[in-house]
């Protein structure tokens, strides 16, 4: 009986581990023909905050979202504005043009193995092939969905099936033709308690009504 005890004590405490999911930050640079912009991703329990950054490392926008209560705010820190956007659950586009493949193939993207799991749609001329890695990454599937109207790139994700943990340590946008449109890389990736105030609308910022 003690040892059923205790090995129910250890597995919830795996459990329960898995479910606290990832806390920290993810650095990431995004480079296409035309621009290179920078990303970081702030990540506490059930709240996200994604800075971007020009090429110059200014800061153009934050956004703030709430996985649990699914709030998208977004800040301009240069005008210390913030608007709500309006999030439709309910918006899905069609699957049927969409051809998902999960592949066997891996590779070492910086110290993290990765599977390369690739999207295509033939209508867009476009293939998307990311190189995930698994571990404690529980936000980015919801983030994902909560996003997926805004972004190409997390529209093409949010089609794969049983993508719980996983997270794209490279993202790589092609024509059909293999011509490379757009990469999206991580860069660093610290694990670290982060404060709550990188995920509260500053005093000083005016709302705006959209």
């Amino acid at each position: 009986m003690v040892n059923f005890l205790l090995s129910f004590v250890i597995l919830f405490a795996s459990t329960n581990s898995n479910i606290d999911g990832f806390e920290g930050k993810i650095e990431l640079v995004q480079e296409s023909c035309y621009e290179t912009s920078y990303f970081t991703y702030f990540v506490k329990k059930e709240k996200v905050r994604i800075d971007k950054f020009d090429s110059n490392h200014n800061l153009n926008q934050s956004m703030l979202i709430n996985l649990e209560s699914k709030q998208v705010v977004v800040l301009s820190p240069s005008k210390k504005l913030y608007t709500k956007l309006s999030v439709n659950e309910d918006h899905r586009t069609s699957p049927e043009n969409f051809t998902i493949l999960k592949t066997e193939n891996s590779r070492m993207v910086g110290e993290y193995k990765c599977y390369q799991w690739r999207v295509k749609n033939i209508d867009r001329n476009t293939e998307v092939a990311y190189w995930v890695s698994q571990n404690n990454y529980y936000f980015f599937e919801q983030m994902v969905k909560l996003l997926n109207s805004t972004d190409r790139t997390y529209e093409f994700f949010e089609k794969i099936p049983e993508t719980q943990g996983f997270f794209p340590m490279l993202s790589i946008e092609r024509t059909l033709l293999r011509k490379e449109k757009s990469r999206l890389s991580v860069v660093n990736v610290s694990d670290k308690k982060m404060g709550d105030n990188l995920f509260t609308i500053p005093k000083d910022y005016e709302l705006v009504i959209r």
